[in-house]
């Protein structure tokens, strides 16, 4: 295995490398979790300067593709979920893990219709006593628990929502534009470590006390009001996510690497 000549190519020698490290991972060469060649055994490997390698490697390194522990070398992670966030585009997680070759699973945990307290109610733009719905859900990827979702949402916006509507639907937000016309687009995100209860580990199968990546984020109907207030709790090794800037403040288009990521 050879790298091509970059005399006949404008695109950079590491570039096209990248290309070839991305197809040894995806051909599933190297199981996740798995240690990643050295760069002396790339070099040998590919027929390029380990300096070429050693650059490659960063590359995939700083996106996310390769993670490297500490003097014990490179390794490909073992996540199941990339999940992007974005201020631009809404993501739906059953779409992204499809779109990823995964499988999404849901077990609804709970339903329930209640009064607003004044936590949800302050989160939403309602008043105290203003009837919302509640769901909890563990989400899961080929059948492994991935995260722990909690939602609330003005009972009045989707007034026919049931309990067998979030056990039948792969993507509540598909049922929301497709059943209410509901066009959503996301407001306030906010990530930070949560450390898990007991109750909260045995579900994302960690032990109690565990970090896991704590999202909080607010989705707005097209007209702007508040829809749904989310609480996620992502297993740290299951689970990454992508901050996706908008359009306008991203770079010029490249030939892209790692186009496998689950990047809008």
């Amino acid at each position: 295995m050879t790298v091509k000549d970059s005399a006949v190519s404008s695109v950079p020698i590491y570039v096209s490398v990248q290309k070839d490290l991305l197809t040894l991972i995806h051909n599933g060469d190297i199981e996740p979790g798995g240690r990643f060649p050295s760069e002396r055994e790339l070099s040998v490997m590919f027929g390029a300067s380990r300096m070429t390698m050693r650059k490659a490697v960063d590359h995939l390194v700083q996106s996310g593709v390769l993670e490297r522990r500490g003097t014990s070398g490179t390794y490909v992670p073992d996540r199941l979920f990339d999940r992007p966030m974005s201020d631009h585009t809404f993501y739906s997680i059953s779409d992204v893990v499809e779109k990823a070759g995964h499988t999404p699973g849901s077990k609804l945990l709970f339903f329930e219709r209640k009064e607003a307290d004044e936590f949800i109610a302050s989160k939403l733009g309602l008043s105290p006593g203003d009837p919302v719905i509640s769901i909890e859900r563990l989400r899961t990827v080929d059948g492994v628990p991935v995260c722990l979702e909690l939602s609330h949402f003005p009972a009045l916006l989707v007034p026919r929502l049931s309990a067998s509507d979030v056990m039948e639907n792969k993507s509540l937000y598909k049922l929301f534009k497709d059943n209410y016309q509901l066009e959503l687009t996301n407001d306030v995100r906010v990530i930070s470590i949560h450390y898990a209860t007991k109750g909260e580990a045995e579900l994302l199968d960690l032990r109690p006390g565990a970090p896991v990546l704590h999202f909080e984020g607010l989705s707005l109907t097209g007209d702007g009001q508040p829809f749904e207030h989310l609480r996620s709790l992502n297993h740290p090794d299951r689970v990454s996510l992508t901050i996706n800037p908008p359009p306008e403040k991203q770079g010029p288009k490249q030939s892209n690497p790692i186009g496998w990521m689950l990047q809008s």
